[in-house]
């Protein structure tokens, strides 16, 4: 069986056990709420003669779950037996040389779960709220150095709009990493 062959029938096999799937999910929610239709009538009184209809559609909802799960039992086979067959082949075409891809020229990205560690660019993390992996997002906002020098830059005479310019650069400033799926903070890097 040549490899496109295979690969396409494995293609196929998968998109008829997500049909599947979504279909025993449908019979599934069509079953709970005939549970409770059967429950309301049963505890209404209501027509004996709608009841036993509503049982019968049960026992026929319950039939097709177990025709689906033989059909999806039979797929899963067929599916291992495919690539248990594409592994083999691909084991024994091999001669014995082993190609290996170079690495990658640039380092793997370092994840800091110490958030206090973090550093004033954009980092990945675990956010502490929603425990998702992230790369965080970085905002600047005045800190204590900023007005710090602000006012030693009045102390040294810088009166004339000079003394305003901490405010404006980025590297007197604390920075913030938020969380960008929560939007909640997870870290202020102060600069003192």
């Amino acid at each position: 069986m040549p490899g496109p062959y295979r690969e396409q029938e494995l293609a196929n096999i998968s998109e008829e056990l997500n049909q599947l799937s979504i279909r025993r999910q449908q019979i599934n929610d069509r079953r709970n709420v005939l549970g409770l239709l059967i429950e309301f009538r049963q505890n209404t009184g209501r027509n004996e003669q709608q009841y036993s209809q509503l049982n019968s559609e049960m026992q026929e909802l319950d039939k097709e779950l177990e025709v689906l799960s033989e059909r999806k039992i039979q797929l899963l086979a067929e599916q291992e037996r495919l690539r248990r067959t594409t592994r083999l082949i691909d084991t024994s075409v091999s001669s014995g040389v082993i190609f290996v891809e170079t690495p990658p020229s640039f380092p793997a990205p370092q994840v800091i779960l110490d958030v206090q560690l973090l550093p004033r660019n954009p980092a990945q993390t675990q956010c502490p709220f929603c425990r998702q992996f992230v790369t965080t997002e970085v905002t600047t906002t005045t800190g204590s150095v900023a007005y710090l020098v602000c006012l030693i830059s009045i102390v040294f005479g810088c009166v004339a709009g000079c003394c305003l310019i901490p405010f404006c650069v980025d590297a007197f400033r604390d920075v913030v990493h938020k969380c960008p799926k929560c939007r909640s903070k997870i870290h202020t890097c102060k600069k003192l």
